[in-house]
């Protein structure tokens, strides 16, 4: 009895162990991520606003990936597609501050007009339900700012 229970603390110990590297493994990297903002702007200068609007909105579509997913707005930072949070569809978010008061899209702008570029915020991650950093990447389509970004979890 002693050796199965010490066998099955030892197992429960492993999971532990393992079990932040999984987490870790689960979430997309920043590449990924830039390599998803060059094949929405494809598919936008290919298929339209519109089309490609309605597929980066998808949950289920070829624009979410894990804890990765498009975001698009204009120059005037009005939301126009959300692939993470269809509820910020249409809306001004100009003045979207973090909680330590960083304007997140006003930097992400930034870093687009620059040429495209990275910055860094805090953000609600869809897929785990908590605030975390989150280092976007934006580059301009036109005169859209189209953008994706990676989590990072806060230890």
């Amino acid at each position: 009895m002693k050796k199965l229970i010490a066998m099955s603390m030892m197992a429960l110990a492993a999971l532990v162990v393992t079990a932040p590297t999984y987490a870790a493994s689960d979430r997309a990297t920043l590449d990924e991520a830039k390599a998803m903002v060059k094949k929405a702007r494809d598919y936008i200068r290919k298929n339209g606003r519109e089309k490609a609007f309605a597929e980066i909105d998808k949950r289920d579509g070829m624009f979410v990936d894990r804890d990765i997913y498009i975001y698009v707005y204009d120059k005037s930072l009005k939301n126009l597609a959300h692939g993470g949070n269809p509820r910020l569809i249409g809306k001004d978010l100009s003045q979207l501050r973090d909680p330590d008061g960083k304007f997140v899209n006003q930097g992400l702008l930034k870093a687009a007009e620059a040429g495209g570029g990275t910055y860094t915020f805090k953000f609600l991650n869809p897929a785990s339900g908590k605030i975390e950093t989150k280092t976007g990447y934006a580059e301009m389509e036109g005169d859209l700012m189209v953008g994706s970004g990676v989590y990072t979890a806060n230890q």
